[in-house]
């Protein structure tokens, strides 16, 4: 058998074809990659440019409103407009501040209320002056004894005589709103009484005799319980009755041992005992007051005057007597003491 020759040509052919058929799939190729890599990016930047777009739309809400509020604050007045312009450090501190005053103020009410928890240690049943106590800054109640002389006579039961008149023969002198503030004031005396000062309570009316005590100890002090619970009870029962002698009062003032160191009277005009007969005229009541005048014992004397309508010359009378011993006369408003 005759061998066929292979022929030179036909074999370049051949790989020629292969590698033109490979350069194709990789042209092919790298023509798909790239489309897709722009359709990609294409895609990115449509997301992009979508998101720029919120963004923008957000911005410009935001500007409106800007704009909407800065339109407010510019028709705003200027007080106004500083009020709101006030720094935020300085509000921060200002909270801060009440916060403080706060819990102070919850400190304080808590001691408050363990002192009101605590057995009281004051004065039982009597309220201790506030700031009425104005009435008794001008009062030199010079320890380390005042003696207190109060005016229970019929006069007390009313601001003129026919009033009073009235209470006596209704038998219900008890119920005097005048009677019962002359009460009150001795009760805020009392109350403004310092500290380590002796007291002696007397009523005078035709005579004078201690609320609470005896003549031969008629000194108690009014920061002891028992001693003020005593004299509050007995003050509270005491009648306003009779006449007024005030000569005898301060007859028994000077004989007291150990004397007082300054002196306070409460009353309601000029004495009307001893009395001759059954009606005394002002210039009696007067004469009566300038005997009185004789027996004033060397002590400095304070005088807290009542309203009664038939003693015109009182007020005066009374001052010479504070003049002499250095000593003050209060006429009270009508509103005080608190009843």
């Amino acid at each position: 058998m005759r061998r066929r020759k292979r022929t030179a040509g036909s074999s370049a052919l051949a790989f020629m074809d292969c590698i033109c058929c490979g350069f194709g799939a990789v042209l092919l190729l790298f023509i798909l990659t790239a489309k897709r890599q722009t359709i990609e990016i294409t895609e990115e930047s449509d997301s992009i440019t979508n998101t720029i777009a919120s963004l923008q739309a957000e911005l410009n809400q935001e500007i409106g409103r800007l704009q909407a509020l800065q339109s407010e604050l510019d028709a705003l007045e200027p007080d106004t407009l500083a009020a709101f312009s006030t720094p935020l450090s300085e509000l921060v501190e200002r909270n801060d501040a009440l916060e403080r005053q706060l819990r102070e103020a919850e400190t304080e009410r808590q001691r408050l209320l363990e002192v009101a928890a605590e057995p009281a240690t004051g004065p039982a049943g009597l309220n201790r002056p506030t700031a009425d106590a104005r009435y008794l800054d001008g009062l030199n109640l010079q320890g380390p004894r005042v003696l207190i002389l109060l005016t229970s006579s019929g006069s007390m039961l009313g601001e003129d005589a026919e009033s009073a008149l009235a209470f006596l023969h209704g038998g219900t002198g008890a119920q005097s709103d005048k009677w019962q503030r002359a009460k009150a004031v001795v009760r805020s005396i009392l109350a403004a009484i310092p500290k380590g000062t002796q007291v002696a309570l007397l009523q005078m009316n035709e005579l004078t005799t201690p609320i609470v005590g005896s003549l031969e100890n008629p000194w108690w002090d009014p920061y002891d319980n028992p001693s003020l619970i005593n004299a509050l009870r007995a003050l509270d029962e005491l009648p306003a009755e009779g006449g007024h002698d005030l000569a005898r009062a301060f007859n028994l003032a000077g004989s007291l041992s150990p004397a007082p160191s300054s002196m306070l009277l409460v009353v309601d005009g000029l004495p009307t005992a001893p009395a001759a007969g059954t009606v005394l005229t002002e210039a009696d009541r007067v004469e009566l007051f300038r005997r009185a005048l004789t027996q004033l014992p060397p002590i400095r004397t304070n005088v807290i005057l009542l309203p009664f309508a038939g003693d015109p010359s009182a007020a005066g009378l009374y001052w010479r007597i504070s003049a002499r011993s250095r000593g003050t006369v209060i006429v009270p408003d009508p509103a005080w003491p608190p009843r």
